[in-house]
């Protein structure tokens, strides 16, 4: 991993690195580890790429104050004229997951959609999402218009060969700023591990806002790419997930190694057979360990497996000594 510099992100990355690499002035050792780290963090990918545009954004400005007043009013212009003639056009696709029917919506700045259709009635799907996203102004069609690729990757990571989906993401339906920041902290939660609706408050800085927390993550436009899968009650039950699909939730978790048991709400993590990460000190613990009592939910996580926690950045704890043998058999990612 690159060195670790002062301005570091949650998954422990370097940000200096990431806009290096968009630069194109990291050392062949350090673009190396960039590139590794990507196949397993997508918020990381989704930064990258975001400061790649930047890049070339900023080369195609004009130099001069006066040309960069004219270009600002010539986009205006433009904004204006496509928002009078026309409105985003969503694609929608059906396609038969292994989890079940998914409608998944493009535009052409990327992914704006992903939504679990009833197996029961699939064609109904698109006629819901007008209703549940009435909100905002899209024309809507159908069509497969690059979705092929999509769906190879979502596969993949359905049956574990694959650790992050690296589409590029439209946001056009999400509700608010508040959202977005939301989705943007439970994006950056690693493949293979867990916090709670309580951790996911505090990492934002808005403890006291668990329930409006929870409402951004229930409208979800893009469960999966976006893994609100990854955020849990805080006694470790499964809720909230896409209305009332727990079930989905489960086997996603299941998927990315995540054990849970029957509980009286319906499922919940076996917190039991999970490792417990300490984001501040990049340090995990065998559950029930002493040096992790106590800790702040948003400086927790739930790590599926001591591969998982290593592949993080995560280091053993000193105390419990969870790298001298697992304590329990772990499972493969991978279900379908």
């Amino acid at each position: 991993m690159p060195t670790r510099k002062r301005n570091t992100r949650s998954c422990g990355f370097a940000e200096d690195d990431l806009i290096a690499e968009a630069l194109g002035e990291n050392p062949q050792g350090i673009q190396q580890a960039v590139r590794s780290h990507l196949t397993v963090c997508p918020a990381c990918a989704q930064r990258l790429e975001q400061y790649t545009q930047v890049r070339f954004q900023l080369g195609s400005l004009p130099a001069s104050e006066a040309g960069l007043a004219a270009a600002r009013r010539a986009l205006n212009t433009q904004l204006a004229q496509l928002t009078r003639d026309t409105r985003p056009r969503l694609v929608l696709s059906l396609w038969h997951s292994p989890l079940g029917p998914l409608r998944i919506g493009t535009t052409d700045k990327g992914v704006a959609l992903v939504a679990f259709v009833s197996p029961d009635d699939p064609e109904s799907g698109a006629e819901r999402l007008g209703e549940k996203f009435a909100q905002f102004s899209f024309e809507q069609a159908e069509g497969n218009e690059g979705h092929t690729a999509l769906t190879r990757k979502l596969e993949a990571y359905l049956n574990g060969s694959r650790h992050a989906l690296d589409w590029v993401i439209d946001d056009g339906l999400m509700r608010s700023d508040f959202q977005r920041q939301v989705l943007q902290a439970a994006r950056e939660v690693p493949y293979g591990s867990l916090t709670t609706y309580l951790g996911l408050a505090e990492r934002i800085g808005r403890p006291t806002a668990v329930r409006a927390v929870a409402q951004a993550l229930r409208y979800n436009p893009l469960p999966i790419r976006i893994p609100c899968h990854r955020i849990v009650g805080t006694t470790g039950s499964l809720t909230g997930y896409a209305g009332n699909k727990i079930a989905l939730k489960r086997d996603i978790l299941a998927v990315e190694g995540i054990p849970t048991v029957p509980s009286r709400s319906g499922f919940a993590i076996a917190q039991d057979r999970l490792y417990v990460g300490r984001q501040a000190e990049r340090t995990f613990c065998r559950p029930g360990c002493e040096a992790s009592q106590g800790i702040r939910a948003g400086n927790r996580l739930f790590i599926a497996s001591r591969t998982r926690a290593e592949e993080i950045g995560y280091a053993p704890c000193g105390v419990c000594r969870p790298d001298r043998g697992p304590f329990y058999m772990e499972t493969e990612p991978g279900l379908f």
